[in-house]
This record gives structure tokens, sequence and C-alpha cells, in this order.
């Protein structure tokens, strides 16, 4: 997984797999995108296909040259079928919650990154579970759904810190909370090496995308 080793790196999830926001985020100064498929994301409300039906929006978000992890489906709609055509297309790293990947989804990444979503009760023991099982990057989801857009707080602060203390891989935190920019030093602080901005700081409207994630980049400790 490519991230800057000297700073908190900033990723930004698509809130749709459009090649407007791709380039928005990466005039903004972002260093990495994730889109998806197979799944309903909470946060924007978009419901995204099958590899196929996706397929001709991705490659010119590809194409542009900037990192991008993909999220490859939720509960029952993983297919390592779909993983292994997806690892020839210059996916920077693959994406899905422990308790929604099957059982080989490791070895179904192949040369892509594995990266295991933990879910808001998982804590440092899971974490060290997965990495021995394989995963090369951990996404710590911090809330449940009904919490989206509260303040970051204490209490997730420590939990990024247990849990970041005791894997020797990249912690990349969501930004389910509703992360000001000078929360990112925080997070810094606490051992994320990056923060995930989506639809809850970014919104979904492409004429004002890049200008809301702009100072997320500027603040980046």
């Amino acid at each position: 997984m490519r991230l800057p080793e000297s700073r908190l790196a900033v990723l930004v999830s698509l809130p749709r797999n459009e090649t407007a926001l791709a380039e928005a985020a990466r005039h903004a100064g972002a260093d990495g995108l994730k889109v998806h498929t197979n799944v309903r994301h909470r946060a924007s409300g978009t419901a995204f296909g099958s590899l196929d039906a996706e397929c001709e929006r991705l490659r010119p978000i590809l194409a542009l040259g900037v990192p991008t992890g993909l999220v490859v489906g939720a509960a029952g709609s993983v297919s390592t079928t779909e993983m292994l055509a997806a690892r020839d297309m210059g996916f920077d790293y693959f994406d899905v919650y422990a308790a929604d990947a099957p059982a080989d989804y490791v070895e179904a990444c192949g040369p892509v990154a594995a990266m295991v979503a933990l879910g808001p009760g998982d804590g440092p023991s899971q974490a060290r579970a997965l990495v021995r099982r394989g995963a090369q990057a951990l996404e710590l989801s911090t809330l449940e759904p009904e919490r989206y857009g509260t303040p970051l707080t204490l209490a997730t602060l420590a939990r990024l810190e247990a849990v970041a203390s005791v894997v020797d891989v990249p912690v990349v935190v969501p930004s389910q909370h509703a992360l000001e920019p000078r929360d990112l030093a925080l997070l810094r602080e606490a051992g994320a090496a990056a923060v995930l901005l989506g639809a809850v700081v970014t919104g979904a409207d492409s004429a004002t995308f890049g200008a809301r994630i702009a100072p997320y980049v500027a603040a980046a400790p």
C-alpha cells in the first residue's frame, strides 16, 4: 500500500465512481482514492454494482495515476472471482470488513495489498489476529452507523492507539466522525498512518468536493 512515510496520508473515499470526483480529489492533493463495488455505501447512500457494471467508470479513475483501493463488497456480496479479475486493473489495495471477508480473502488479493476493516467493536486482539492471517493494512471503523457525523472522541483516539500500538501495518481511520482538519494531528499522534475522508466530511457535490478536501491536505501533520 503506497503511503507517504513522513506524514499522515490523506485518502479520499469517492461517494460515486466518477472521474470528476477523482480529479477533484487529485487536484486538492489527496494521496490516494478508494472506490467501491458490490455494496450500498452507508454514508453516501450510493448503491455500487458488480465489477462488470462499474468497470467502465473505474478504468478512467485508475488512469489518473493516483493510488486507488477497491472495496470488494459487503456481507454475502464479495466475489473472489471478481477479485481475481480486478487484480490486473492496477488497484493499490483491496478492502472489506473482516466480518464480511470470505476465508480466502487474503489469498484472493494476490499481489494487491490486503486491507481489512475492523468493526466498531473490534480491538487490539482482533487486529493482531488479522495481521497474523495476512492483513497488510487495517481500516479502523470507529462508529455504529447511527452515530456517524458526531465529533471525534477521546474513546476513538484511545482505541486507535490501542490498535496501532500492537500491529506493524498501516492503520487507516475513516471519517465516520465529523473530523475537522485540526483533528488530523490527534489521529497521527495516536498512531494513524492515514485518514480516509468520506461523505460525512466531503459531501457528494462535485462542485465543492475538492474545496472540502483541501483543508485536510493542508493540515496533515
